[in-house]
């Protein structure tokens, strides 16, 4: 069922789950369905200049990106949360959310893949 790809990592997945591919699967669904709501907050509280929700957001993202074994990306997502929740670098938070909104799509797709298995 799982084999290894460019943006995930489904290894601790297999660990906290003991390799059962139900949990797994209901993890990767629950994935595909929040993150699309999740690229679409982080892109409104940005237009809205909502910094300390935009910290929130990007924590919710962090979790589910973690789960996924996407690391860079969760750190990335931990710093927009610590400086947006300050509202400090703010210059940097578009970049973080493109890089999401980007490696979460292609993290998508591959996984749509590995359900279609």
């Amino acid at each position: 069922m799982i084999q290894d790809k460019k943006i995930i990592d489904l290894a601790y997945l297999q660990e906290i789950s003991n390799n059962d591919s139900n949990f797994i699967d209901e993890l990767i669904t629950m994935f595909l369905e929040q993150i699309p709501q999740y690229q679409e907050s982080l892109n409104g509280l940005y237009n809205a200049k909502d910094w300390y929700n935009l910290g929130r957001m990007a924590h919710k993202a962090k979790s589910a990106v973690l789960m996924m074994g996407m690391k860079s990306l969760a750190e990335d997502l931990k710093n927009l949360e610590e400086n947006a929740k300050q509202g400090k670098n703010i210059d940097g938070y578009n970049e973080i959310i493109f890089k999401f909104v980007r490696d979460s799509n292609l993290a998508i797709k591959e996984l749509k893949e590995i359900k279609e298995k």
